[in-house]
């Protein structure tokens, strides 16, 4: 099947793009990590070698999330969430791919290069398999509680094109909890109908951050631009 072939390809590219944001993290001391698109857990695998206490993971597609909880079953400190994280406490359509970990809230913009390019390896005239209903909740309704001021947070945020409502959704935690780092995907190429790149950007300097540092994909489709909260 030639998308898992692709899967198989960008988890490789993956293995060497992740190696290094944990690099960039090791000596950061985070206690508690909030994976917001954790897929299969391919981040979440990485990121457990800096040792934090604990991890939230959301993933919303439902076989998909079968094959995470599988995959993390022996992690002790791993908390997992069958839904996806939004502005809102409500019910969306997912646009379920035939490349799993690119499925998203926000439909694919058809006049993308990148896209075009997308359906080409994939050989398909539409990426979008199937639209399903699921579940949205803000981060500040499912973890603020559970959050202990003192403890130092990374939030990661993959959701392709949906970063901005993440955010959002994470305002009270954002503001009252010390989330030191935000690790958030910037997709180029215009992949999505509406690209809130440069929103997020803005949405993060006002509410106190500033970007740090920016890893490049090797397929040069997008990056993780890390953000630092500028009380710490």
């Amino acid at each position: 099947m030639i998308s898992l072939l692709i899967e198989n390809i960008i988890n490789l590219l993956d293995y060497y793009h992740q190696n290094k944001i944990v690099q960039y993290f090791r000596d950061e001391k985070i206690e508690i990590v909030i994976d917001v698109g954790a897929h299969k857990g391919e981040y979440l695998k990485k990121i457990r070698k800096i040792n934090p206490q604990k991890i939230y993971a959301f993933e919303p597609q439902k076989n998909i999330y079968e094959i995470l909880k599988k995959n993390t079953k022996n992690y002790s400190e791993v908390t997992l969430f069958n839904e996806a994280c939004d502005d809102i406490n409500s019910y969306k359509i997912l646009y379920v791919n035939s490349l799993s970990l690119t499925s998203s809230l926000i439909r694919p913009n058809q006049d993308s290069t990148w896209i075009k390019f997308k359906k080409l390896i994939l050989q398909t005239n539409n990426l979008i398999q199937k639209k399903i209903k699921i579940k949205t909740s803000k981060l500040d309704s499912l973890l603020f509680k559970a959050l202990k001021p003192d403890s130092k947070i990374l939030l990661k945020i993959d959701v392709e094109g949906n970063e901005i409502n993440v955010l959002k959704g994470a305002k009270k935690i954002l503001l009252n909890r010390n989330v030191a780092f935000v690790q958030v995907e910037n997709a180029r190429n215009n992949i999505y109908e509406s690209n809130n790149q440069e929103t997020v950007h803005k949405f993060l300097i006002n509410n106190g951050y500033n970007k740090v540092k920016s890893f490049l994909y090797p397929t040069l489709s997008f990056s993780d631009d890390i953000y630092l909260k500028n009380s710490r």
